[in-house]
């Protein structure tokens, strides 16, 4: 698989998303179909939902409301969406129509948008469960990437949701990990850490782990930006990444993908990024999610570092803001 076919565009701006969630298959869709339970998740990060209504039945009605601010028309606002269940085999599948009320409320006309239908697919892998999630069809790429980040947000909070639920469950140190979920205070304000994320002349300065050090060709941190950057080991070697920015609100919220590539430019796993920024007591927390969207056979190589990596890029980060 080349670096260039490692993100290929949907056909009818369908959005598709598979996850794994480190829960069992029951717990799973009875967190997507008990409204208490799917208060908890759904909606992006910086939203809460405060309404959840849904039916068991095929034609029951579903509704949802949240509230949040929203970068695109800068206040905060009350969405509202909903429709109809269309199938539902527990706890298996479940099919339904989807449609705002107002679709204006999140910045898209009705030259985006339609009423669409979602389709969720939960596969049981030994102890967890696989659920593939696909929307469609949109009317534009925008509006079609703006839900991607919105949903992909959501199964965050969905897999935090789901390990607060399981308090006992024992973690294999053999496991590869899929998700990645981090937060982080920077005694700094959003702005400056925004800008240390997305300018490349600073991100050069705190990517990858310590003692690693990397060269930033390309960081182009608009819609269907390019990324392009080689992390340089103690050894000499070097470490090429390519990737995409999808979508930015700054300075609130951005998605970007980044793949490891091998000598021969092949991607070894794609990883989805979603950071997430808030004004909190004079600082700024961020909320940093990974998952691994695709991967080859040498790729739990890497992946059991993740986390480490990731925690030691972080405090190089918080090092370069003390010194602004």
């Amino acid at each position: 698989m080349s670096a260039a076919s490692v993100m290929e565009p949907l056909k009818g701006y369908e959005l598709k998303i598979t996850r794994v969630f480190d829960a069992p298959r029951e717990l799973v869709w009875k967190a997507w179909t008990d409204p208490e339970m799917a208060k908890h998740w759904m909606g992006p990060r910086g939203f809460k939902a405060t309404e959840f209504t849904t039916s068991q039945e095929v034609g029951g009605k579903w509704q949802m409301s949240m509230e949040g601010f929203v970068p695109v028309v800068q206040q905060m606002v009350t969405l509202h969406q909903g429709g109809v269940v269309q199938e539902i085999k527990p706890p298996e599948l479940l099919v339904y129509s989807f449609a705002w009320r107002d679709a204006g409320d999140i910045g898209l006309t009705n030259k985006d948008i339609q009423e669409m239908t979602v389709i969720v697919h939960f596969a049981e892998k030994g102890k967890k469960t696989v659920m593939t999630f696909t929307q469609g069809p949109f009317l534009s790429e925008k509006a079609r990437n703006g839900h991607t980040g919105g949903w992909n947000s959501a199964f965050d909070k969905f897999a935090e949701f789901m390990l607060a639920e399981q308090p006992g469950r024992a973690e294999d140190p053999d496991d590869v990990p899929s998700e990645l979920h981090l937060k982080r205070f920077f005694a700094a304000p959003r702005e400056l850490v925004f800008d240390a994320w997305t300018k490349p002349e600073m991100v050069a300065q705190w990517w990858g782990p310590r003692h690693f050090t990397t060269t930033v060709e390309k960081w182009e941190a608009k819609g269907c930006g390019e990324i392009y950057a080689v992390m340089h080991a103690p050894n000499g070697m070097g470490h090429p990444m390519s990737g995409t920015f999808v979508e930015i609100q700054a300075p609130y919220r951005f998605h970007f993908t980044t793949a490891a590539l091998d000598k021969q430019g092949n991607a070894m796993f794609e990883n989805w990024n979603s950071v997430f920024m808030e004004d909190v007591e004079g600082g700024t927390l961020v909320t940093l999610d990974v998952h691994v969207m695709r991967q080859t056979e040498v790729a739990p190589m890497y992946l059991k570092g993740m986390r480490e990596g990731w925690s030691l890029s972080l405090d190089k980060l918080g090092e370069l803001l003390v010194k602004q």
